[in-house]
């Protein structure tokens, strides 16, 4: 296993939590009426903050980290080039969006919004082109896709959940059936997240297995110390998903906010488990054929 990766398996979730936490509070902005600016407003300074730190994370896979600004010189042919402006500039844009907001809490700003919004749906997918190759047949599936788009949408989910619930229990008051708007809006973006990353499951077992025609089998790579990590990624990642969708269906309708932060954290501890473990599994299956 290569439990040497520590740098990118941070990098990656951190950029992906970010993410959907900034595509599902948006949303939920919009889905309540009733709430105010005031509701939401830990979502972005947290969003900025947790981007900011996976790019420092970012620099400690790099040999010489003070020459990181070269990379972006290969943009036109490098998707590892490209992942660095996706991502940079994703964090340019929440910057931006926060600044605003902290100026007025009710400003829409809805094309920095929807700018943001698509800088991060891109910066994943070029993320995920990023190990999409020819050379790594393990990696080389949409399976790698739809895992780090079922991330983006599971932890920026719970996240966001958690925040608004902590910021709920300041006393904002929001019609009750605002409460179930947003709230729905994260169960749903979390339920969707687990189902791209279910889809995934058995698509990513075959391209485990695509080597055998090569000589080596990816199972047999996987076998040799992370099936037991390949099946506890699987299980926590339902767990803790299951525990925020019905912990916070049943809160919600008492509107009991304290409960939904209690609920929102531990789900997202089961859930960040889950994904570390599977991220490490994933950087462990490496298997280059060819040059």
């Amino acid at each position: 296993m290569l439990f040497n990766e520590w740098s990118l398996v941070v990098f990656t979730i951190l950029v992906q939590t970010a993410i959907g936490m900034l595509l599902v509070s948006e949303v939920a902005r919009v889905v309540s009426p009733s709430s105010t600016g005031k509701s939401f407003s830990w979502q972005l300074p947290a969003i900025s903050l947790v981007t900011g730190a996976s790019l420092l994370f970012s620099l400690g896979h790099l040999g010489t980290p003070m020459h990181s600004i070269y990379t972006i010189l290969n943009a036109g042919s490098s998707w590892l080039s490209r992942e660095i402006l996706a991502t940079g500039g994703f964090f340019a844009s929440v910057v931006a969006l926060t600044v605003i907001r902290m100026k007025d809490p009710e400003a829409k700003a809805t094309g920095v919004s929807v700018v943001a919004g698509l800088l991060g749906l891109v910066t994943v997918f070029v993320m995920s082109k990023v190990y999409m190759l020819q050379t790594v047949p393990v990696w080389d599936s949409v399976s790698t896709m739809l895992g780090f788009y079922g991330t983006t949408l599971i932890l920026g989910s719970i996240a966001g959940g958690a925040l608004f619930g902590i910021q709920s229990n300041k006393g904002e008051t929001i019609e009750k059936s605002d409460y179930v708007r947003i709230a729905g809006t994260f169960i749903v973006a979390a339920v969707l997240g687990l189902g791209l990353k279910f889809v995934g499951v058995p698509l990513n077992v075959i391209s485990l297995d695509a080597t055998n025609n090569m000589g080596v089998s990816g199972i047999d790579v996987l076998t040799m110390g992370g099936t037991f990590l390949f099946v506890a990624c699987v299980a926590l990642t339902f767990l803790g998903t299951a525990v925020f969708a019905w912990g916070v269906y049943k809160i919600v309708a008492s509107k009991g906010m304290t409960a939904m932060t209690n609920i929102s954290l531990c789900a997202f501890g089961l859930v960040l488990a889950g994904e570390i473990v599977g991220r490490l599994v994933f950087y462990g299956t490496y298997l280059r054929i060819g040059l």
